[in-house]
């Protein structure tokens, strides 16, 4: 194969991935937004549609100009061996030209934002993995759904495995008394009913084992009103003496349930700290938390809390649904910011990574742990979602051990 050929295949390349790049990019940033979830879903679907039809629309109209274009073989053809540019209209060239651009100039920086290029290794460590896998098969006595029944049928899908890890995380600026500390972190509940109580149950009973000082759950915990009496089941009579936050995400909101949930995890011990941030003063010494769950729900800062103590005494967390707040993070002086939403993308290739990803970062930031100076993040892929799938990308909970970083 000459190399003009070659030419002309990258050329065909870059403009088919330019084209669907432009749109998944578009699909990603509306998800960041606080528009209501019924409008988000109208937006995706036209954004899908578009994707998926507009060459054939383009196709459809030039064949008025050159009956040949739905010959699609003689002319991809005639291009690649003879370099003979087909008939088209300015119209259809202007938007050709336009993917063509987006994929070079938006590509390079797409693979550059890859997660695994930005993760911050020197400042995490897995000190442990356990990975549990088709937890229903072991468990026969646990209930599924209809729809999750079905989705269990796709050769591949991880939604009943569970990876419970331990990671070591350095931090720069952590009182002595806070080293050692540990952290369980969970996001993404998403109660539909789709997956059993126990489930979830058997998540938190890890995370609870593992003798944690602090519990955080960042946001959508539920998506269905016959799931408001699961919460107890799932997230009550766990150990009194650990402190347990939450914040709320864009299903919470979704569903019209965000104050039920609140009153039902508030009874059951649970501190939410998306409504009102609060100091803990536990035998380590006192902790800020911060709470976020914007553009979903917007507040103002608890007075007293704005401003780090100038002596450093105290350690601040911030917990935020979505890894969109991080500059938030960083402004508030949070050295540690706590993270779901993305799922981890869901689905997951090798070497790419996920795509999908609803952040305005794109799939920058879909999961791991990630720094920007003062503010460690961590972005947990979350147990569940809406959509009973994954792909290459397990569900998630997290102890955090708290380091100096020499």
């Amino acid at each position: 194969m000459s190399w003009s050929i070659l030419l002309r295949l990258l050329i065909l390349c870059v403009l088919g991935l330019g084209h669907i790049g432009f749109w998944i990019s578009l699909f990603n940033r509306i998800n960041a937004t606080g528009l209501h979830r019924l409008t988000i879903k109208a937006i995706e679907k036209a954004i899908v549609l578009i994707c998926l039809l507009l060459p054939f629309v383009i196709l459809a109209i030039e064949s008025n100009i050159d009956p040949e274009h739905w010959r699609l073989d003689r002319w991809l053809a005639k291009f690649l061996v003879q370099g003979q540019l087909p008939n088209l209209s300015v119209l259809a060239y202007a938007y050709g030209l336009l993917a063509m651009g987006y994929g070079l100039i938006a590509g390079p920086i797409w693979i550059f934002h890859r997660p695994q290029f930005h993760m911050a290794h020197d400042r995490m460590e897995i000190l442990d993995t356990h990975i549990e896998n088709h937890l229903h098969r072991k468990n026969p006595h646990w209930l599924l759904g209809a729809k999750a029944q079905r989705s269990l049928k796709l050769p591949g899908n991880e939604v009943m495995h569970l990876e419970a890890n331990t990671k070591a995380l350095l931090l720069e600026r952590i009182p002595a008394n806070f080293v050692g500390m540990k952290i369980g972190h969970l996001s993404d509940i998403h109660l539909t009913g789709q997956l059993p109580d126990e489930f979830y149950r058997h998540a938190l009973d890890w995370l609870v084992r593992q003798k944690i000082d602090l519990l955080c759950l960042s946001g959508d915990i539920i998506d269905e009103a016959q799931a408001l009496a699961s919460l107890p089941v799932i997230f009550g009579n766990l150990d009194p003496s650990i402190p347990k936050l939450f914040v709320l995400g864009n299903h919470d909101r979704a569903c019209g349930l965000d104050q039920k949930v609140r009153d039902a995890m508030t009874k059951l011990d649970w501190i939410d700290v998306g409504q009102a941030d609060c100091r803990l003063n536990t035998s380590r010494g006192p902790i800020v938390v911060l709470g976020n769950e914007r553009p979903w729900f917007c507040r103002e800062l608890s007075p007293g809390f704005s401003q780090a103590n100038s002596d450093h005494q105290e350690l601040r967390i911030g917990i935020s649904h979505s890894p969109d707040q991080l500059h938030w993070a960083k402004n508030l002086d949070v050295s540690l910011l706590l993270c779901g939403h993305t799922h981890g993308g869901q689905i997951r290739f090798p070497w790419i990574g996920p795509i999908i990803a609803p952040s305005k970062y794109g799939s920058r930031f879909a999961s791991g742990v990630f720094y920007q100076n003062p503010t460690l993040m961590h972005v947990s892929r979350g147990l569940s979602g809406i959509h009973p799938i994954r792909l290459g990308c397990l569900p998630e909970v997290s102890i955090l051990e708290m380091r100096k970083k020499p």
